[in-house]
């Protein structure tokens, strides 16, 4: 696995190379999104693939999951600590 340091300097010289070739629109969210799915190792690509065709899966059975502002709610109050 590279360093940090090699990482830093592989997503520098993509974020520079895609801002010089008319990615100036993106952020820089949108350039570091970009970076991480092509770096992607075969083992990674695999993983990501199988998470989504699961999630797929879920849905076409009827598994929508729960709201995300539900859950945030939940975990709010969960962790929401009273001193009384």
């Amino acid at each position: 696995m590279a360093s940090t340091q090699e990482q830093v300097e592989r997503f520098y010289r993509f974020a520079a190379e895609q801002l010089a070739n008319g990615g100036s629109d993106k952020s820089i969210d949108e350039l570091y999104d970009q970076w991480r799915f092509e770096s992607l190792g075969p083992e990674e690509f695999t993983e990501n693939v199988a998470a989504i065709q699961g999630s797929i899966d879920d849905l076409n059975r009827g598994e929508a999951g729960r709201d995300a502002a539900t859950i945030v709610q939940e975990m709010r109050q969960e962790l929401t600590c009273s001193d009384k």
